[in-house]
């Protein structure tokens, strides 16, 4: 695989094109600004009625796929994105899989340089359009593109979330850009679908399959999780990450534990996750199902994703970030408390700035 690396002098070439787009981008952001600006001085603005929890959703999903753009321009991947993102991935793939990934290989080797500048822009404007659009046909547009994107990305470059190969949610299956398709696909629903109880409903089912899903993934034998090398190999590997000490020590204690007990651990968190898809299925809307399913979920995108970004070879936080704005999407539909204050407040405040 060391012949598909580019030298690294090319990350002069890369940054060269990046700053060139990244003014290109910009002009067209204020040019596009002023129209905008102009046409709201002379008429009504386009009138809807989406709930709050669909402009927070569409901001979230737009900032993450945003992020993952820059993340995308970071030096380590232009010199080491096929070997050290998509090589370990054939590894115990079904041969269709294999041959994809390694399709996508021979690709990206072809010119490192324009693909990952192509990868990290599509990415960015995907954000941009996402964040910016409003509620416009470019939008829209952006959705459907970060929809085909993502399923790219999902099976060419995530290799479906590693499903196939004992994957877990510790380490981000079923993957954290079948989420985002997901998540665009639940935006592009028409407005008459988010005016009915059906999001509340939809997120429910989602949130049980998913429960259910991954519990599955974490008891079958074949996923290795059940030995000490399994759990505590893995987590000693994130651990082992360039990362501050406040979020490696943790990391360290736990792989120490897991390795002294992975029978407990791993029974503990197959429990866990089979008691979250129960209780969204027959309690969905308790707090009680909310607050354990955030702290379950953040607990795994630590100790388990690490946060995805961290180390310099991320491609993305990882599933644990879209899985808390589904949570915070679903508390804000069913206006939780805590979150109906918050939204009355921004609400507040931004009728008050108008």
């Amino acid at each position: 695989m060391g012949s598909f690396l580019p030298p690294s002098h090319e990350q002069q070439t890369f940054y060269g094109l990046f700053v060139l787009i990244a003014a290109i981008v910009l002009i067209t952001l204020v040019v596009r600004w002023l129209s905008r600006k102009r046409q709201r001085l002379s008429r009504f603005p386009f009138p809807h009625s989406f709930p709050h929890a669909f402009e927070w959703l569409a901001r979230a999903l737009g900032s993450l796929w945003l992020l993952d753009g820059f993340l995308q321009a970071q030096p380590s991947m232009i010199t080491r994105f096929i070997g050290g993102v998509l090589a370990p991935l054939i590894s115990g793939q079904p041969w269709p899989l294999n041959i994809i990934i390694k399709w996508s290989m021979t690709l990206w080797s072809l010119n490192p340089v324009l693909w990952n500048e192509f990868a990290t822009w599509i990415q960015i404007g995907i954000g941009l359009t996402i964040l910016l659009g409003g509620h416009s046909k470019y939008r829209r547009l952006g959705l459907w593109i970060s929809v085909f994107w993502g399923l790219a990305v999902w099976i060419g470059g995530e290799a479906v979330g590693g499903i196939f190969v004992g994957g877990s949610v510790l380490e981000g299956a079923p993957g954290s850009v079948l989420l985002y398709v997901l998540a665009a696909i639940f935006l592009l629903a028409p407005e008459q679908f988010w005016q009915s109880p059906r999001p509340i409903k939809m997120l429910q089912r989602f949130m049980a399959s998913l429960w259910f899903f991954v519990a599955l993934l974490q008891a079958l034998p074949s996923s290795g999780w059940w030995n000490r090398e399994g759990l505590s190999s893995y987590i000693l590997s994130m651990a082992e990450m360039p990362q501050p000490h406040i979020f490696s020590l943790p990391l360290y204690a736990w792989a120490h534990s897991l390795g002294q007990h992975p029978l407990l651990w791993n029974t503990a968190l197959v429990l866990t996750f089979f008691l979250l898809g129960f209780l969204w299925t027959f309690a969905p809307r308790s707090p009680f199902t909310w607050w354990l399913s955030l702290t379950v979920t953040f607990s795994t995108w630590w100790f388990g994703q690490d946060f995805g970004v961290l180390g310099g070879m991320g491609t993305d936080p990882n599933s644990g970030a879209i899985m808390l704005v589904a949570l915070i999407t679903y508390a804000q539909l069913l206006k939780f408390p805590l979150w109906h204050r918050i939204v009355e407040r921004d609400t507040h405040v931004t009728k008050s700035a108008g």
